[in-house]
């Protein structure tokens, strides 16, 4: 993949929606139910890059295993996680007592895609409010 392939992909997570959307250009490619952070650990909400990739990812801060991990931001990631869609629905609904320590997390199947779909340098823009005319 050229650098300017790279560039046309862009991430873009919905914290009000629980949703993460991947775009190549203005093309959506993939929209995925995601958990982010509670309200004692919030997610970091701005525009970041992919700067580390790691396929099989275990935290010695959290004692769990994070695969799939794409970190964005002084350790923040998106990487696969359990219950993902109870949480999601959840924390949609007002509930924002439930959620990570500020990461991004996919189910298993949507963590596989996202990680092989990016690549390092691909930008990460984490939003309260998102449109699609952003």
């Amino acid at each position: 993949m050229t650098p300017q392939q790279n560039l046309n992909k862009k991430i873009i997570v919905d914290l009000d929606n629980q949703l993460l959307y991947a775009y190549e250009g203005k093309t959506l490619i993939y929209k995925l139910d995601c958990a982010s952070g509670d309200e004692d650990h919030p997610t970091p909400v701005g525009t970041f890059k992919i700067y580390s990739m790691d396929e099989k990812h275990f935290s010695h801060t959290y004692k769990v295993q994070m695969d799939h991990a794409m970190f964005f931001h002084k350790g923040y990631a998106i990487h696969q996680s359990h219950a993902v869609g109870a949480v999601s629905l959840l924390k949609y609904a007002g509930f924002n007592s439930f959620g990570s320590h500020g990461c991004v997390r996919l189910s298993e199947s949507d963590a596989i895609k996202i990680f092989e779909w990016s690549l390092k340098g691909t930008p990460v823009v984490i939003k309260k409010v998102y449109t699609i005319s952003d």
